[in-house]
Order: structure tokens, then sequence, then C-alpha cells
């Protein structure tokens, strides 16, 4: 059979000219596409970021309407009034875009008659009682902003608005009315029973005339494994009688640890608030001042370090600013003068610091620097706002069987509220008295001595307890007091003089303590807890911090050995004893309160000798989110604690190659190693277990520490 083979020789393979032309326009089809995504793009971003401004001046005017000090108009318009609060229009600048406010104001009065509301004004009534407000936040075309180098968008953004309203009463507000059951005069609020906390774990501090302060114990959420932390805790006033107990007042706070980046600003339109202050009726909410400022640097944190980054810086001038009182327009009235820039662009602001490839603190002093912070926050009119920061002034520790009967709840809430009242009469006619303060008398320094349980070396708490228990959880109790303003000391002194509330200025109140800005915190899982001689015969448990207080610390456990301990525990003063965060500036050591207690260990054998050659050091990490103090140690040949900053060890007598181990530093998306620039590295591996196990050296050393870093040594 033959087949008839065609040659194909005379043809030529590739693309024809039609074929590319094709190709080009789809080509260019996709591009003008993508451009014009990507001009949509920009413009809902702008569009977003207009009416998200827009929202917070809404915000703004509501805060400010509702924060009226009086009813009637004061005739030196000095104090804003309930009759201030009228119709009328204004125009606010921010980011070059010009918003036009429009407030509408709508009196009603409730017709007792027809039992009703009405906006026609009886004639009896001298105010209304309550105001319908409408805000109109509207702007004009706004400006354009650019695509790439070459193009921007088209068409202008255009104007819009956004409508917000809100019901403004003339009586107190349930916020403001503090301790209204025990007042006169009758307030129109409704009665909510309280279901008081329970020892030891919340206890009730007693503030006179029938009337408590208790706080809920911290819980830590971690944002992300091993990494940043949001703390939240309530501060909540009762009022107790046969018949139950019955809620007064809430203050909802929140601690946040954030990665920021610095900003420097080139108009007065950028900056932020000053912080929001306890003034003795209410939280009063910071104004907006042109200022250093900052922002978040990841979308992995607290969404409230939106806020913390751009508000926790101090400078600027503000109108209402009081020369006479500087420290209320600071977010630490008590940080040293030498932690703030005195001069350039940021001067007026406090430092802030970022860790460099070494795990040290660097200053961060440029537009777009990199620093760490932590603020404290407080829920004001519904929104969160970035108050003063926290100031621990007591820190108490207790064995476990401590504080579970009233009689023990009545004797530590004495020595609270008599210590606070010590405190304030030691602040008493002092100007600017953050420039030194008073400290909170310690309860050995009393009148007469107040002695709580194991606090003395003869009086130490057993193991085995009495029920035979080898192992007891002690427990720590830290003291807070917030800066106090000139303002807030006129109206306790007034109260502490026996002025009334009515005539003081905070009415329904009818004792100092009700208004003195202090909180006993629950402390437990938040120190860190270290005994001496290391482990043995006494180990006090020192996890990492995890969500929900699910992690143990405090925990003392007989391990070997017959023998007394002393047990240490330490918590910072400020901001970060609440988020467990690394230092964030050079204050921290000088910061950290400390205390003690006295645990005697009882069995049959003696524990393991120790040589006296002490090894310790830092543990830092400079890696962007990641907190050494999650860190954890184990050690051979050596007996080691973990502490506030990092490690110590006590080698053992005649052992041989002593190592210690860190863990708990993996993250599965990232590399990290543990690195020393002191310590020879025994073994490690970078697995999900990941590990790093270093030599000890034979002599004594302070630093040998050891850094976190992504990927190498």
């Amino acid at each position: 059979m033959i087949f008839a083979v065609e040659s194909n020789q005379g043809m030529q393979t590739g693309m024809t000219l039609l074929e590319v032309l094709v190709g080009i326009t789809v080509f260019a089809v996709g591009i003008l596409a993508l451009t014009q995504l990507q001009g949509g793009l920009a413009r809902s971003a702008a569009e977003s970021n207009t009416r998200t401004v827009a929202i917070n001046i809404a915000e703004e005017a509501i805060e400010t309407n509702r924060g009226f000090s009086r009813i009637t108009q004061d005739p030196d318009g000095l104090e804003y009034a309930y009759l201030d609060i009228e119709t009328r229009q204004y125009t606010v600048t921010r980011g070059g875009i010009t918003y036009s406010v429009d407030l509408q104001v709508t009196d009603y009065w409730y017709d007792r008659a027809a039992e009703s509301f009405t906006t026609t004004e009886p004639l009896v009534a001298a105010v209304s009682d309550f105001k319908l407000m409408r805000i109109n936040v509207g702007w004009g075309d706004g400006p354009e902003f650019m695509i790439d180098k070459s193009k921007s968008t088209q068409g202008r953004l255009g104007s819009d608005g956004v409508v917000m309203s809100e019901v403004i009463s003339s009586i107190t507000s349930a916020a403001d009315a503090k301790s209204a059951t025990g007042g006169t005069g009758g307030l129109y609020l409704p009665t909510i029973d309280y279901n008081p906390g329970s020892n030891p774990e919340i206890i009730s501090i007693s503030l006179g005339d029938n009337k408590f302060k208790e706080s809920t114990t911290p819980l830590p959420r971690v944002i992300r494994d091993d990494e940043l932390v949001e703390t939240t805790f309530d501060v909540v006033t009762y009022s107790q009688d046969d018949q139950g107990a019955t809620f007064l007042r809430r203050e909802e706070f929140r601690a946040v640890s954030c990665n920021c980046q610095l900003r420097v600003p080139n108009s007065g339109e950028a900056g932020g608030l000053r912080p929001t202050i306890w003034d003795g009726n209410d939280y009063t909410r910071g104004e907006f001042v042109s200022k250093v400022h900052g922002v978040g640097t990841s979308n992995q944190q607290s969404q409230l370090c939106d806020l913390c980054c751009r508000d926790h810086h101090d400078g600027g001038t503000g109108e209402e600013d009081d020369p006479a009182d500087p420290g209320r327009s600071k977010y630490d009235p008590f940080r040293p003068a030498d932690e703030y820039h005195s001069s350039g662009a940021l001067s007026g602001d406090h430092k802030h610091y970022y860790r460099n490839s070494s795990g040290g603190l660097t200053l961060a002093e440029s537009n777009g620097s990199n620093y760490m912070e932590a603020c404290r926050m407080v829920r004001k009119d519904g929104f969160w706002q970035v108050a003063q920061d926290l100031r621990q002034e007591g820190l108490n520790l207790f064995p476990e069987d401590y504080l579970n009967t009233s009689a023990e709840v009545s004797v530590y809430s004495d020595y609270v509220t008599d210590a606070l009242g010590l405190y304030e009469s030691a602040m008493d006619g002092v100007d600017a008295y953050e420039l030194n303060p008073p400290q909170l008398t310690a309860p050995e320094d009393m009148t007469p001595v107040v002695q709580f349980p194991a606090t003395e070396s003869d009086d130490p708490t057993i193991l085995p307890t009495p029920l035979g228990n080898t192992s007891q959880q002690l427990r720590g109790r830290g003291i807070y007091v917030d800066y106090m303003s000139d303002t807030l000391r006129t109206i306790v002194d007034c109260l502490q003089d026996g002025g009334t509330g009515v005539e003081c200025g905070a009415p329904y109140i009818t004792t100092p303590l009700e208004i003195i800005p202090f909180y006993d915190v629950q402390l437990t899982w938040l120190a860190r807890w270290n005994e001496t001689p290391f482990n043995n015969p006494v180990d006090v448990s020192n996890e990492a911090i995890a969500d929900n207080n699910t992690h143990s610390r405090g925990v003392a456990q007989r391990t070997q050995g017959t023998g007394d301990s002393t047990i240490d525990a330490k918590v910072h003063s400020g901001n970060l004893g609440l988020t467990g965060t690394d230092p964030i500036d050079p204050q921290y050591v000088a910061d950290l309160n400390s205390q003690i207690l006295y645990v005697s260990a009882q069995s049959s054998t003696p524990p393991p000798g120790v040589n006296q050659i002490e090894v310790e050091g830092t543990i830092t990490s400079n890696i962007n989110g990641f907190k050494a103090s999650d860190v954890e140690i184990s050690a051979t040949g050596a007996q080691c604690n973990r502490t506030n900053t990092g490690f110590a060890c006590l080698l053992e007598s005649g052992v041989n190659n002593p190592r210690i181990t860190v863990t708990n530093y993996y993250k599965h998306n990232q590399t990290r190693v543990a690195c020393s620039p002191t310590l020879s590295v025994q073994g490690s591996d970078t697995g999900a277990n990941g590990w790093t196990r270093f030599n000890l050296p034979m002599s004594s050393t302070t630093d040998a520490d050891i850094i976190i870093k992504l990927n190498s040594c």
C-alpha cells in the first residue's frame, strides 16, 4: 500500500500578525481595567477615611454636649450647662477637608396629665426633661488621591454626610450618679441588683455609709500566640443592706500593649487627644491638640492600639491645659524629667523606644521610627479612650488560706482605706505633688502595725498545709491610685472637711473614698514569682501569661528537702504590670514593685546543695510583636529562676556540664532562634517544639544574655 506524504516544509511556525494584534488588544484592555479598578479602590479608601473622620466629629459633638456640669447657664461663661445645648452650626477642618456640623436640638417635656412627652413647653417647667440632638456632619469636595506617580483619582470625591442622633437627659446620667442610693433628694434611676464577687479572688473594700468597691480579676487575652496582650478588668461600686446589694457604678478598663510608628505633625491638623481623667463625677475626655502622635503597625494586635498609638503622647499646647496643674495633661505625671524630649520636633513628648538587633532599647526620635507602647483604656460614654497610666502604690502577698473569711477581709479593707487616708492627707496643700509624691504606708509602718500572715520570717506559711497538701496557691493584690488633679483634690478636701456632696460639687457622694480613684486589683496571675533558695525546698510556678488566666503563677510546691524559703513577687507599677509586656523604657526595673512571703517546707530529707556560682542574664527579643517575657526556662545541674527581665541560676555542687534550656518562642510561620553573645550552644531545634540549650559557665557572671531572633544569630 502506498501512502501519500504531504510536505509542510514551506510553512513557518509562530504567531501571525493578527494573533499579535489580538494579544496586544487584550493586554491593553486588561491594563485599562486594572487602572480603573485601582482608581476605584483609591477613591473608596479615601471616602471611607473621610466618613470615619466625620463619624468621629459627630461623636465628639455628642460627648461635648453630654459633659455639661450644671443645668442653668453660668453667668461667667466658664462652665458648660444643659441650657447651653442649642441648635447651632459650625465647621471643623481635618486632613485638608472642611466638615460642616449642623446640630439640631429639640427639647422634650413630660406632660403628666397626658402621660407622654411633648415638644410644647409647659408654663411651669424650668428646663426640659431631655433634648433630642440630631448631628449632621457633611463635607464638600475632597482632595484627589494619587494612584501612582502619573495618575490620580478623577472626578473629585464628591460631597456627602453622616447623621447621628442622641438623647441628652437633664437628669444626671447613671454614670455620673455615682453612689445615688445613699444620697438625698431622689434620683430617678432604676435600681439594679448586684452580686458581689467571691473571696479571696475578689475583695470588697468598705467605703463607709454601707458602700463598697471591688475589682474583677484581670483577664488577659493574648493577641496571637506568644505576642501582644490585652487585659480587661472592671471596678464596681455598690451599696449593701439587709435586702442585698445594689449596683451604683461600673468603671471599665483595659490595658493594651502595642507596636506603633512615630508621626511628627507637619500641620496643626494632626495630633491626638489629651488623657481622659477622673474629675470626681465622671471621666472627662481630653481635648484634641496638635502634637507628636503614632499609628499602629499591625492588624495582629488589639483593635484599641490605633487609639493607644495615636494619643499616648505628651507635648503640644491645648486650650484646656492648666499651667497651675500640668500633671492633668500628661499621660504619666510621675515620669522623670529626663524621660521627656527637651528640644526639637519631639519637644514635650515623653521618650519612646524600640528593640535593636541586640535586643537592647534604642530611642525612637525621628518620623517613621517604630516603637513599643502600653496604654490604659477607659470606656467613656460607650467609647474607649486613653486614660492616664496606672500607678501601683502598694503590693501585698498572702498565703492560700487568708482572705477567706469576712473578718480577714475586714482587716485588709481597713488597712487599704486607712492607708489611702494617710496618702491623701500627705498631698493636702501640696502643689504639683507629682514632683515629690507621697508613698502609700506599708502595713508594717501603720499605727498600730498591721501584720498579715507569712510576712515575717518567724511566722511562715507551712508546706505541707494542715490538710496535707504539698502545694498552695499564694496570692498577690495591688493597690492602685490614679493621679488626682487639683479639681478632684478640692472636692475631696471639701468632703473631708464635712461638706455635703452638693456643697462640694459632687452630688450624691457621701464619703471621700467614693471619688478617690483607687483600685484594689488581684495580681496573682500577672506577678513574677521567684524563690530563694532556687527551686528547693520550695519551687513556685511562673508560667507565661495565657488567655483568661489559664497559666499557673504563684503556686508554691514543696520539692526536695526541709528548710525555709523566701518567696518574692514583682509587678511593674504601671501599665506593663497588667499586660506582661517586655520593658519599653529604661525605667522598667526602677518601676518594679516587690513584696515577699515566707514559706517553710517540712520533710525528712535535706535539700540538695548548691555552689555559690551564680549565672544570670536578660532574655530579650528583637522580633516585632514577640514578647520575650513568654520565654520559659528549665535547667540541668543548676537551680534557676525566671525573673521579670531574664533568669538567674545557681550551680549545683559537684555538677558537670550544667545547662539551661529556653523554650516557648516557636511560631509556625517563622524561624526563630535563641542566641547569646556569652553562652555557648549545646543543641537546638527550630521545629514545633523549638528549644535551645546553652552551656552554663563554671564561674559567676551577670551578662549571660539571651536574645530571640529571626532566622539566625
